[in-house]
Formats: C-alpha cells, structure tokens, sequence
C-alpha cells in the first residue's frame, strides 16, 4: 500500500486522473457483474429444485352466504325512506359489504377533501 502511494504523482494530469476514473469505474463494474452473475446463478439453481410436479391450484375460497336479519332490512328502508323524504322508492337488494369497503369509503373522502390546482 505504501509503495502504490509513493509511486503516485504529487500533482497528476488530466490524463492520470482519467486513467485512475477508468479503472475504478471497471473495477465497479466487475464487481457489480460478478454479483449479477452469481445471483442468475443461483436463481438457476433455485429453479430447478422447485421444478417438481404442478400441482392443481387449490379453488378460490367462495364467502358463505349471509342473511341479513328483517330488522336490519326495516331499519334500511326507513332510513332510505327518510332520507327520500317519502317520494316511491324500491330497494332491489341489500348485501354486506366487506371490510375492504369502509377503507376504500375512507379514502375517497379523504381525496374528495383535497384542493387539486
């Protein structure tokens, strides 16, 4: 180490600061090849071990049906009937909604809230 230190110039040119920039940049990229190189590799190996026998996806999960009790479907038409202030109305259908819904709700009124420029 203290000899490449002592063969270095004490005021090198534009011409050794280039070399100097070329070789670490080479040495980078070697580096940084062998690295991809090594994980390829090792994906490789990977791959083929795993590369058993398929077996069948298992069937998506299906929600069991759920029945909505009458009171709760009274307390829907009411309320539908009050906020309609009594104009005809019909309810075709009423279904839980999951827990996604109420986050997804949650975040449209958060972006509704915003002042776009």
């Amino acid at each position: 180490m203290i000899a490449l230190a002592s063969s270095l110039p004490a005021h090198p040119g534009w011409t050794e600061n280039l070399q100097y920039q070329l070789t670490g940049f080479l040495v980078v990229l070697f580096a940084l090849g062998s690295i991809a190189i090594l994980v390829w590799i090792i994906g490789k190996i990977f791959a083929a071990t795993e590369a058993g026998p398929a077996t069948a996806a298992p069937a998506p999960a299906t929600e069991p049906e759920i029945e909505i009790p009458g009171v709760v479907l009274a307390a829907i038409s009411a309320a539908v009937s009050v906020a309609l202030e009594g104009r005809h109305f019909v309810i075709y259908d009423v279904a839980p909604s999951g827990r996604a819904a109420w986050s997804a709700e949650g975040r449209r009124a958060i972006y509704r809230s915003h002042q776009l420029r």
